[in-house]
């Protein structure tokens, strides 16, 4: 009886020991790696085949995203077009307008443009705003408006005449004042459909820089001509810049002739 005794008495001395020198061989966790979720815990993580990650399903991730390799994505807004509204396409995922005014050749094709983030037929129009710049919706049609290089148009027994404008200015003086009042008059008698402000410039500058001069010069006369009782909507200013000089003379007297908006009546 006493061997066993012994025996028994070692026995728990050998367990602790065995236990210890497994305990030794077990590997200590370094983040990322991971057994069970607590591991990733202090780190707001789920453990996932060994590794701490954002995310093991869809419903740990928030509203809109998805659970992909482990991290939270947002879910593609479609898969094709139809998946998208009218008016936009699928690109990458994402719903975007279906054309880019700069690529419209290549979004739209031949004989469409880029109106508002959609193609549209060039000669299709409810209303002006339907059109491309430079032109006018005329009986469902986009028109070129009829411009002419002329500092007059005749209307029964008066005339409209062109307002002018200051070197690299658009604001409107007492002469252009007077000329656009008088214009207006006439205008207003005659009665008109429509009226064209067109902008334009002298030769000096750039082709974009006068573009933008003569738009604002367009518009100084539109505000005017509004003030003076013209219906907003029966008003559409374009502006060619310095591409249709009245005089192509490059002397001050000729720059003084096309620095001017020109007004075309419809009727």
């Amino acid at each position: 009886m006493q061997p066993q005794t012994a025996r028994a008495r070692h026995l728990p001395a050998a367990f602790l020991w065995l236990c210890a020198a497994l305990c030794a061989c077990t590997p200590k966790l370094s983040y990322p790696e991971c057994h069970t979720d607590p591991d990733c815990a202090p780190h707001g993580q789920v453990c996932v085949t060994g590794f701490c990650k954002q995310c093991r399903a869809d419903d740990q991730c928030k509203a809109g995203e998805q659970c992909l390799s482990g991290g939270c994505a947002q879910k593609p807004e479609c898969a094709a077009d139809r998946d998208c509204a009218a008016g936009l396409r699928c690109q990458q995922q994402k719903c975007a307008p279906e054309c880019a005014e700069a690529t419209a050749a290549t979004d739209c094709g031949k004989g469409r443009f880029c109106r508002a983030g959609r193609c549209a037929a060039d000669e299709e129009c409810v209303a002006d705003a339907d059109c491309g710049e430079g032109k006018a919706c005329v009986e469902g049609l986009c028109k070129a408006p009829p411009v002419k290089a002329s500092l007059r148009t005749d209307l029964g027994d008066c005339s409209v005449t062109a307002a002018f404008f200051g070197y690299d200015d658009a604001a409107l003086d007492a002469r252009a004042r007077e000329s656009l009042e008088l214009s207006w008059t006439c205008l207003r008698r005659q009665g008109f459909r429509r009226l064209t402000l067109a902008g334009h410039t002298d030769e000096r500058g750039t082709t974009e820089y006068n573009l933008a001069l003569g738009s604002r010069r367009a518009e100084a006369v539109r505000k005017y001509l509004t003030g003076l009782g013209a219906e907003a909507r029966a008003l559409r200013t374009v502006s060619f810049g310095k591409e249709k000089p009245v005089d192509p003379a490059s002397t001050e007297a000729a720059w003084a002739k096309n620095r001017r908006v020109e007004l075309l009546p419809e009727q």
